[in-house]
């Protein structure tokens, strides 16, 4: 009892009403709706020991029956392959569910230096000048249009479970091995599930099991958007401090020496201007790093089980689509390509995500380039070469520490894919 009360404790240190402000401004009511970042405050710990209870218990139960089903009709390889493919989905949703909640102190830290701004200048507020204004209002035109794409997933991932069940709804029940194919998702249980009461609470399952992996994934989605768009925007505020680092260090001096003395570019007090403005660069870029180190922790596993499941998953479907044209089963041809539609479009996704880092990376650095290095005195041209030094190779984003998160490997797991997809056909 000691043990769970430390661990609770633990749990609660992570978290304070900020926190939950930034989470509800970020993604509304999904954080504890999803379980994701549980509350352990007292007044909310009942309704988190209920949603746990709610999501773990309702996640074993199906997946031993989903597990079930699956060795119950390996005979049939499209249907077993539909099932397999629910059963890896499952099995990512109860990974990412662990890895977040493991994660938890690292989640709660990303926010809080998301809901503060990481660059700290002392001659201006460039939070507030035109150009980061503009990027904010872009920001939120970029929410809107991410937004497209889990709720294209979720629309795909619906029409999948729903339109076959409501099409079988006034036909006769059929079994393959005790397994009910009339349910939205085939599965065997051990009752009957023919009509009835039982008949619906196995649909009402089915459905609530839905309903929380989507949650769970699309939280999980609308998360990463939040971490990289706000890492992207600090990238761009800070190519702007770095290619306004003259307009800067003026302002300092003016701040600090006005009327002293006649203003003069090669000026020492001027220099030293230079000098301080360009380290609160170099600090905003150290912040940026540390952001970006620990949401790289928390996509490691995630992404690595994504795109390796994806690319057999889409490989599968590939299969499955040829052997259902081969068998005039359009309605399997239409159900594994929109399966395979939406394992694309989480792939990209992901890669879109981590090439947007890389480039900004890239782009940083150019500016620094260009920069007027050749009115620095020596002291400031060797905190420029420091700079440049730390900045020479793009930030790319790894998952599974092996696999590069950029476009590049997108075109690599399409490729892979129907690799696979020939392989399994010339061995069938």
């Amino acid at each position: 009892m000691r043990f769970v009360r430390e661990t609770i404790e633990r749990w609660m240190s992570n978290e304070d009403e900020e926190l939950w402000k930034t989470f509800s401004d970020l993604y509304g009511p999904l954080y504890w709706l999803s379980t994701l970042f549980p509350s352990w405050v007292p007044a909310k710990r009942v309704r988190t020991v209920g949603l746990l209870v709610a999501y773990w218990v309702t996640f074993a139960i199906h997946l031993y029956l989903l597990t079930q089903s699956i060795l119950l009709i390996s005979d049939d390889m499209e249907l077993a392959s539909l099932n397999f493919h629910y059963w890896i989905i499952f099995i990512f949703a109860i990974v990412c569910l662990f890895m977040m909640n493991k994660n938890r102190g690292m989640l709660a830290d990303i926010h809080r230096m998301m809901a503060t701004d990481l660059g700290r200048y002392r001659s201006r507020q460039i939070y507030t000048e035109e150009r980061p204004l503009k990027l904010i209002a872009e920001k939120r035109r970029q929410t809107i249009m991410f937004l497209f794409l889990p709720g294209l997933v979720l629309c795909l991932a619906g029409g999948v479970l729903l339109l076959p069940y409501i099409q079988k709804i006034n036909t006769e029940v059929k079994y393959n091995n005790g397994v009910n194919l009339n349910l939205p998702i085939a599965a065997w249980y051990p009752f009957s599930t023919e009509r009835g009461i039982q008949h619906y609470v196995a649909i009402m399952g089915q459905l609530l099991t839905g309903f929380f992996m989507s949650t769970v994934i699309a939280t999980l989605e609308l998360t990463l958007f939040r971490i990289i768009q706000q890492l992207i925007f600090e990238f761009k505020v800070l190519r702007y401090s770095v290619v306004t680092v003259f307009k800067s260090a003026k302002m300092l001096y003016d701040q600090t020496y006005s009327g002293q003395e006649k203003f003069e570019t090669s000026n020492e007090k001027f220099q030293l201007c230079i000098g301080e403005c360009m380290k609160e660069c170099i600090v905003h870029h150290s912040e940026i790093s540390k952001m970006l180190s620990g949401f790289e922790q928390l996509v490691k596993w995630p992404a690595a089980m994504a795109y390796f499941c994806g690319t057999g998953v889409i490989g599968l479907s590939l299969i499955n689509i040829q052997s259902a044209k081969e068998s005039e089963n359009f309605e399997n041809v239409v159900l594994f390509s929109t399966l395979a539609m939406a394992e694309v479009l989480n792939m990209f996704i992901l890669s879109m995500f981590g090439e947007a880092i890389t480039t900004e990376s890239k782009i940083l650095r150019d500016d620094l380039y260009i920069l007027q290095w050749h009115k620095l005195d020596v002291r400031n041209r060797k905190i420029f070469l420091n700079f440049q030094v730390g900045i020479t190779n793009p930030v790319i984003v790894k998952a599974g520490g092996l696999v590069d998160m950029s476009m590049d490997t997108f075109s690599s797991i399409i490729n892979t894919s129907y690799s696979f997809f020939n392989l399994l056909n010339a061995q069938g």
